[in-house]
């Protein structure tokens, strides 16, 4: 069941991103230990989660999950804690078992994970925890289990979409021993004050890891801002999300004027970009332009095939999922609308496929039409972000020449500045 559990994920990971990045500050503790990471992405932000532990985390995870036949035994595979809000249930919501259930596991070692604001959050701030997780940890505390805390912030480029990038930030993990003579006497889950206190101090850690912006506008603009001011660092047309992502976090702890400086060259420099018609990293030197240009050319003839006949087979999921694009939703619903959908509707196909595959060739027929399926997917979607990076180089290297793109060079050197200023300013 385990080797199912972790194919699904590894499949389910590779369907919601395109990448997910780790990176961690120091070691993963061994023993007991409480994983606490912020809640913006939806189900992308299980997913993320999995990703920057090396052992499988036991999750807190709401108990509506195990009214379904199907889900309940996953989650009870995966020694899921089932978790009673009162979102859900009112007044009658009651999770003193989640409590014994956390304590027990601790105490046996284990790995949990738990998102402490308690819901995911529509906007790309840290909301006020709530107090769980300091119960928790208290709890154990008072049972003899010294827990570490581990901080995990989540982040993705865009968590609206499908096949985005994501960063996951681990911060330095701290014993819970190292905080408890911090907190008010006596360290018990049943001591307000403490467990109050404990809570700012996981909020401190936490944000620590987190990137706070007032609204998801602003986040775009400082990331984009920090892409050019990384790849003119590098040379390269295309930068490392998590240090788009880590940069852009500087940013928004510059001081106001810096972050207005930013935005101010940003326009500037995007405005030209669109009066040139193509995209940032789209214009580098003409003659390797023109070289990427016919490496993508040569790919998409030989993709093109395949590419149709995905497009066939998989065209209703994937009208679904652009049909889900177009709603209107938040970006936190449809970043676990479109992985869910995703996980359903392609794999309904598939094995569609595969029957009407055995039906008229047995086994043999019935595998090669089911692998048929994600193998033509794969070449539908390498063909169409590569058509539409062959078109902006092609625009590019016709464009890129002249007064026009000299004035847009200034506008780029200009915003890099500005953007070190701020970095710099932030410390």
């Amino acid at each position: 069941m385990n080797r199912t559990i972790n194919f699904l994920v590894r499949a389910a990971t590779n369907t919601a991103f395109r990448s997910v990045q780790v990176r961690r500050v120091a070691p993963e503790p061994t023993g007991a230990a409480l994983v606490l990471a912020n809640h913006g992405g939806g189900l992308g932000d299980i997913l993320t989660v999995i990703a920057g532990c090396s052992r499988f985390p036991r999750f807190l995870a709401r108990d509506i999950i195990w009214k379904f036949p199907v889900a309940r035994s996953v989650m009870d595979s995966v020694g899921a804690i089932p978790v009673s809000r009162r979102q859900d249930h009112g007044a009658s919501a009651d999770n003193s078992g989640l409590f014994g259930a956390a304590w027990a596991a601790l105490s046996d070692g284990d790995l949990l994970a738990i998102y402490p604001e308690g819901e995911s959050i529509a906007e790309p701030r840290l909301a006020p925890l709530r107090t769980g997780a300091a119960r928790i940890l208290l709890g154990a505390w008072e049972r003899g289990t010294d827990v570490w805390i581990e901080p995990m912030g989540l982040h993705y480029y865009d968590i609206s979409v499908l096949r985005g990038r994501g960063f996951v930030h681990v911060g330095t993990p701290v014993r819970l021993s190292e905080l408890v003579g911090e907190l008010p006497s006596p360290a018990t889950s049943e001591n307000r004050a403490a467990v109050r206190a404990l809570t700012e101090l996981i909020a401190q850690r936490l944000s620590k890891v987190v990137a706070e912006y007032s609204d998801w506008r602003q986040r775009r603009d400082y990331e984009s801002a920090a892409t050019v001011y990384l790849t003119d660092k590098s040379d390269r047309t295309d930068a490392d999300y998590g240090d788009v992502a880590i940069t852009a976090e500087a940013i928004s702890r510059a001081p106001a004027d810096l972050q207005e400086d930013v935005v101010v060259a940003l326009r500037a420099y995007v405005a030209l970009l669109e009066l040139l018609g193509v995209r940032e990293g789209e214009i580098p030197r003409v003659a390797v332009a023109r070289r990427r240009l016919a490496g993508r050319t040569a790919q998409l003839l030989v993709l093109a095939p395949a590419a149709a006949y995905g497009l066939v087979i998989n065209g209703l999921p994937m009208a679904g999922l652009r049909t889900i694009s177009i709603t209107g939703v938040a970006p936190a619903t449809a970043a676990s609308l479109k992985p869910a959908f995703a996980l359903i509707a392609f794999p309904a196909v598939w094995s569609a496929l595969g029957w009407w595959g055995y039906r008229r060739a047995g086994v043999a027929g019935a595998v090669g039409m089911a692998a048929s399926g994600p193998a033509s997917l794969a070449a539908t979607v390498t063909v169409a972000e590569n058509a539409q990076l062959s078109f902006l180089l092609a625009r590019a290297v016709r464009r890129a020449e002249g007064p026009v793109l000299e004035r847009l060079t200034n506008a780029r050197r200009q915003l890099v500045e500005t953007v070190r200023a701020a970095v710099q300013e932030s410390g």
